[in-house]
């Protein structure tokens, strides 16, 4: 047989061999990708997310890939194939219709430092080294165990006693064991996430993954010599194997108790975050005039969707949440807030674009701020805080809801106060599971002394009789520390049952307001309004009575003052008709239920009131609790003011009297000169 095609030219040839060459590549990137795309899989069995930050770019546990190897090979050709394209816009995408591309231009959330970046890809090439090679060694065992039992050299072939098939069915589930392992949990936690999308369980279900693929590897490992070998001459090598499986049973049985009482400290982080990724929405949504529902996936019925799920578990594992972005006015690129001048830049250009010719007096439409997002907790907010055209001077009076504006200093400070919250959590993260590492540690050391003493008992190295010496010497160390392991076990009940409070609350300890900055096993430290330190020793806080003030509902204050008993009924009427009046108008800082109580007259001239007003937050916000009464009490001041109310001390009687001795009397005349 000839050749199956000629070249009729060497022009025609050079064609061919190019379009073999391009034909090579493609075969060489989409088996790179086929390779990437497992890799990836085998680092996570999370969803695909459609959030335009790529939460698996910063923990491999999180990577996932939407499309295929093929379409996502494409994709990149057409990417840097013209070099005429022009740049992509920073906007993240409307829909997943879009190209990855333009995702890629997307803001991406960065990492710590770059010794974590460096260590996230090392376990990334790690896994991928992993993969290939279990892989390659199954293939190689599944091509020799096929031919044992096939081929008729090999049926009958003996090694140290045992047939060829089974050695390769046992290394089988030696080398390829984890890889099964691998398939079945990343299998339950498909139908996880499919079927039982909670917070709670995602979270306790990742921290146990893979001490329960250690598990289901080391059990294959021993099923496959149990039922395959004999068990006269390999006794040992049999009870190693179940000592072995039992250590590894107590290990998990340890990370689920560890991630049972973690999951409870994670517990009251969710809402916190959730409530930060909403507002990041928000921001980003205004940012890019564009509606987004941030309800649907956050505050529908208490649960979340995939693409906030996946960041809520990156924010717990990573310590650290999204950054916040925004899309610049003038050049259409994402930047980044990282400090308060930034967020009230921020402010500023968003506030500028959706005021538009309205920015003239520094007031946008509160008709614009519904229009260009969907959030209920956000209008409601804005709607609290806007002011009718009345307030608004050399403006008519309307009281409708559509003349309503926004000032933009308001506008400013809540887009500073997302990124204090913001910043604020991010430290909450990075200090929350400093006592649930310390205790995994703690039991780590116990479960490991306690598996060492079982395999050694199985392997019969250990006897009963030494056992029981070595635990009477154990008395020797409780006399020595048993006074410190009783406050450990004091300190981990108070911690992590009586939980009185986590980093970040403010709580008041022996009438002194502090804010709870960390917590270990031992101590926990406390940070007063002045920034001093304090450091408490848990066995101690056990004892005392704590006040929690972020866990405590919307608070109450009061105000005392007094006022002249000869005030008429008149002018009383008026001051509480004020009142009333000004805590209705600001809905946002107090509530309208109130009271004025006139506690006593004193002196039968003055009349002591106190005032009683409720906030709408607790004290745990402490600037916020001071500034709003700052402002209540130059109200009241003005109030006085207007209404001629005074206070004057009654006349009192002084005597005044002179205490010391007499002056000496002066003659009444003098003595004339020469008589």
């Amino acid at each position: 047989m000839g050749t199956l095609w000629s070249a009729s030219s060497p022009t025609q040839a050079r064609t061919m061999a190019e379009r073999a060459d391009d034909f090579s590549i493609q075969i060489s990137d989409a088996t790179q990708d086929a390779v990437i795309l497992l890799s990836s899989q085998m680092g996570s069995s999370l969803p695909q997310s459609r959030e335009t930050e790529n939460l698996g770019d910063r923990d491999p546990l999180f990577s996932t890939s939407s499309k295929s190897p093929t379409s996502s090979l494409i994709q990149r050709k057409s990417a840097t194939s013209s070099p005429h394209s022009k740049p992509l816009r920073a906007t993240p995408p409307a829909d997943d219709s879009e190209s990855t591309d333009q995702k890629k231009k997307l803001p991406v959330s960065p990492l710590p430092n770059k010794e974590e970046e460096t260590q996230k890809k090392g376990m990334k090439s790690w896994e991928k080294i992993v993969i290939s090679v279990e892989t390659t060694a199954f293939l190689c065992v599944m091509g020799l165990l096929i031919a044992s039992l096939t081929a008729d050299r090999f049926q009958n072939s003996m090694i140290w006693g045992f047939k060829i098939w089974k050695w390769c069915l046992l290394l089988l589930a030696i080398v390829c064991g984890r890889l099964a392992g691998f398939l079945i949990t990343n299998f339950l936690m498909s139908l996880i996430w499919k079927f039982w999308l909670d917070e709670k369980v995602i979270y306790f279900a990742h921290g146990v993954k893979k001490s329960a693929l250690f598990f289901i590897w080391l059990g294959l490992v021993t099923l496959a010599w149990g039922l395959l070998f004999n068990h006269g001459d390999k006794r040992e090598v049999t009870r190693g194997l179940a000592g072995c499986l039992i250590g590894s049973t107590l290990w998990l049985l340890k990370t689920l108790l560890i991630k049972l009482i973690g999951s409870v400290h994670a517990t009251k982080l969710f809402s916190k975050i959730k409530e930060a990724i909403r507002n990041r929405k928000v921001l980003r949504a205004l940012s890019e005039m564009k509606i987004e529902n941030t309800n649907s996936g956050i505050q529908k019925k208490d649960k979340v969707s995939v693409e906030t799920m996946r960041e809520i578990m990156d924010a717990i594992r990573g310590k650290m949440l999204v950054p916040l972005f925004y899309v610049h006015s003038d050049v259409d690129e994402v930047k980044k807030i990282t400090d308060e001048a930034g967020a009230r830049i921020a402010s500023d250009e968003i506030f500028t674009r959706l005021a538009g010719s309205n920015n003239k007096d520094g007031f946008m439409d509160f008709k614009t701020l519904v229009t260009s997002v969907d959030d209920e907790k956000v209008i409601q907010h804005f709607e609290g805080v806007a002011e009718d055209k009345q307030h608004i001077p050399g403006a008519e009076q309307n009281n409708t809801e559509q003349d309503k504006r926004i000032k933009k200093s308001v506008f400013r400070n809540w887009v500073v106060e997302i990124y204090k919250d913001h910043d604020s959590l991010n430290s909450t993260l990075q200090h929350s599971k400093t006592a649930i590492d310390e205790l995994n540690v703690i039991v780590s050391v116990i479960i490991l002394f306690i598996i060492a003493v079982v395999w050694l008992l199985f392997m019969e190295v250990l006897s009963t009789k030494l056992l029981v010496f070595m635990s009477s010497q154990l008395l020797l160390v409780v006399f020595m520390f048993g006074n410190t392991a009783k406050n450990v076990f004091e300190a981990v009940i108070f911690v992590f049952v009586v939980h009185a409070f986590d980093v970040g609350d403010r709580c008041v300890i022996d009438g002194v307001q502090m804010v709870v900055d960390e917590m270990n096993i031992l101590t926990t430290t406390f940070l007063k309004n002045d920034g001093e330190k304090v450091y408490y020793p848990n066995s101690v806080l056990a004892l005392k009575p704590i006040s929690n003030l972020y866990r405590s509902p919307p608070m109450t204050d009061s105000l005392e003052f007094a006022i002249s008993l000869r005030t008429p009924m008149q002018i009383i009427n008026d001051l509480q008709d004020k009142i009333t009046k000004y805590l209705e108008i600001n809905p946002r800082k107090w509530r309208a239920d109130h009271s004025v109580q006139f506690k006593e007259i004193e002196d039968v001239n003055k009349m002591k009131v106190a005032l009683y007003v409720n906030h709408t937050v607790n004290f745990h916000y402490l600037a916020k609790r001071t500034k709003r009464r700052s402002e209540l009490v130059l109200e009241m001041k003005k109030i006085f003011e207007e209404l001629k109310i005074e206070y004057n001390l009654l006349p009192q009687q002084v005597n005044l009297s002179y205490a010391g001795s007499a002056a000496p009397a002066l003659p009444l005349a003098f003595p004339v000169k020469g008589s």
